[in-house]
């Protein structure tokens, strides 16, 4: 009995938080209530208080969650055998297609650039600019990218366009074009760091990029 009531609690607690995301999507953390997300979740608010007693613990689970789908694209990424300039476009194409997919990462990605913490903000940019730095370092040394480059500036610099893309497509054609940006900023970006006797490769990559990611 203990053992039904802890899945129920648990999928009344995923629920919510699916509920929650679809608001937060829309509206943005200051313009969703936790009125608006129990009526959207057909719930109570002793249900939503007793998994999350405040909006912002409520919004923190969201970006949680965000955060472990995001994680376990990296993950299943690095375990491929393509190189590592590959794994970080496939990162970022696989990425985009969750945002355009997947209604809790969308949430997750507007919360993280709207939400003020009173605490240590979460550690989602700096687990991905440290994940894309070890990238770029092994990209440097299997000759993909130009040996003179920062692996800490380029790591910082793909994280921040993918973020500013994500943001401004939103804003400017509700993300409809944003592979075509992003495969626009990987283009930049390949031209300004692969090594001259390595440009031939640029157009085969951006060429097959969304092979990468099937």
């Amino acid at each position: 009995m203990r053992e039904v009531q802890q899945k129920r609690a648990l999928a009344t607690r995923q629920h919510i938080l699916d509920s929650a995301a679809a608001v937060f999507d829309s509206e943005g953390f200051a313009g969703a209530s936790l009125g608006r997300i129990v009526r959207h979740a057909g719930t109570t608010r002793g249900a939503l208080h007793f998994h999350f007693p405040t909006k912002e613990a409520l919004a923190n689970a969201v970006v949680d969650e965000h955060n472990r789908r995001i994680t376990a694209v990296v993950e299943g990424i690095s375990r491929s055998d393509v190189s590592a300039l590959e794994q970080m476009m496939a990162i970022s194409e696989l990425t985009a297609r969750q945002i355009d997919d997947d209604p809790v990462v969308r949430a997750g990605t507007r919360l993280l650039m709207e939400m003020t913490y009173s605490e240590a903000p979460p550690l989602a940019y700096r687990v991905w600019i440290e994940a894309c730095e070890r990238l770029v370092r092994k990209a440097v040394s299997d000759g993909d990218l130009a040996p003179t480059v920062s692996p800490e500036a380029v790591a910082h610099l793909v994280i921040s366009s993918l973020a500013g893309t994500q943001m401004v497509t939103s804003v400017l054609s509700g993300r409809g074009d944003l592979h075509q940006r992003v495969e626009e900023m990987w283009e930049i970006i390949l031209h300004g760091l692969v090594p001259t006797d390595r440009r031939g490769r640029v157009a085969a990559l951006l060429r097959d990029r969304a092979a990468l990611t099937d």
